[in-house]
């Protein structure tokens, strides 16, 4: 039997859109000719998972993802379709994780199986849960330190405006200043440390009398404490005495008497009374300071002529004589 032209030419393109339809589905993941198994699972979020993701069992490919689609009702949740190779069964309460794949952050799906006796039938809805990778983790623990160091850029800015404003040219002028002024006053406090560690060291040095004088001082009053107690006592036993005594009474009229002297006194300065006068009258001053000095000059003269007032002659020969000498 001869093969025509133009059967030739069609079973041709039917082998073309076979080896293209296989091609395709072999580079997204699939392989038709192999026999698979449907199973769903339902997660809240698939962060990125995508149709032809693979299915791993203990790391080794035996799936890969189908379809992922929202669960009717606007639940918000995701049916995601697997297809399994048949010759793989998976146990009961095994469960579907969603997980990285690579550092990239690709995902896969992973089968964690428990042993059991019975496995789930095509068809069936697998156990889902999400497993936080490395990245996963890692961009939830930067998350609070992006928003901090967010928080710290504004304040760095807001520091770093304030810091523009305050140093310009004269503050940095003043600054210097201050700078040279601390400088000189830690030269300053360099020079007395210098000083007073001489005068600490230094056995002629005053600083060092004085300590031990205070320590001499201070000895003393350790050596004669007992003494002091008795001083103490004594001064004790003394204003008790002073304050049995009438002191008070004593003292009091001790004012009163020199009051009453204050007076006198007010009274002589003021010329009242004899005292007064005589004190402050100079008449009389005057009159006794001549009587004192007639008195004066008539105890010479009867020095010098004690016969003018002593007569013990009976007959006056003198008297010629005094008559001549008083001429």
């Amino acid at each position: 039997m001869k093969i025509t032209r133009e059967a030739k030419i069609g079973l041709f393109a039917v082998i073309c859109i076979a080896v293209l339809f296989w091609g395709v589905n072999f580079l997204k993941g699939k392989n038709v000719f192999s026999r698979t198994n449907i199973y769903y699972a339902v997660y809240n979020r698939v962060d990125g998972l995508k149709p032809t993701n693979d299915v791993l069992l203990s790391g080794f490919k035996v799936g890969l993802v189908k379809d992922i689609k929202f669960e009717q009702g606007q639940t918000g949740r995701l049916i995601v379709t697997i297809l399994v190779e048949k010759k793989y069964s998976i146990p009961r309460n095994s469960v579907l994780k969603l997980i990285s794949s690579d550092i990239m952050g690709g995902k896969a799906l992973r089968l964690d199986v428990t042993a059991n006796d019975t496995f789930h039938e095509a068809g069936d809805t697998l156990k889902a849960s999400i497993e936080t990778g490395l990245l996963d983790q890692l961009v939830f623990e930067m998350v609070p330190i992006k928003e901090k160091a967010e928080s710290l850029m504004g304040g760095l800015e807001t520091t770093l405006d304030i810091i523009s404003k305050v140093f310009n040219e004269q503050n940095r002028d003043n600054l210097d200043q201050s700078f040279v002024s601390l400088k000189n006053s830690l030269d300053n406090i360099d020079n007395l440390l210098g000083q007073l560690n001489v005068m600490l060291t230094d056995e002629d040095g005053k600083l060092l009398k004085i300590v031990s004088n205070v320590h001499y001082i201070s000895q003393n009053l350790k050596d004669h404490s007992e003494d002091f107690d008795l001083i103490i006592k004594n001064f004790s036993s003394i204003s008790d005495s002073l304050a049995q005594s009438n002191l008070a009474r004593t003292l009091a009229q001790t004012d009163s008497a020199m009051l009453s002297l204050n007076a006198i006194v007010t009274k002589i300065n003021r010329g009242e009374g004899s005292m007064g006068m005589l004190i402050n009258n100079d008449t009389l001053y005057t009159n006794l300071e001549n009587a004192a000095q007639n008195l004066e000059l008539l105890l010479y003269d009867m020095k010098i002529n004690p016969k003018r007032y002593i007569n013990i002659s009976l007959f006056d020969f003198s008297r010629t004589k005094y008559q001549k000498e008083k001429k």
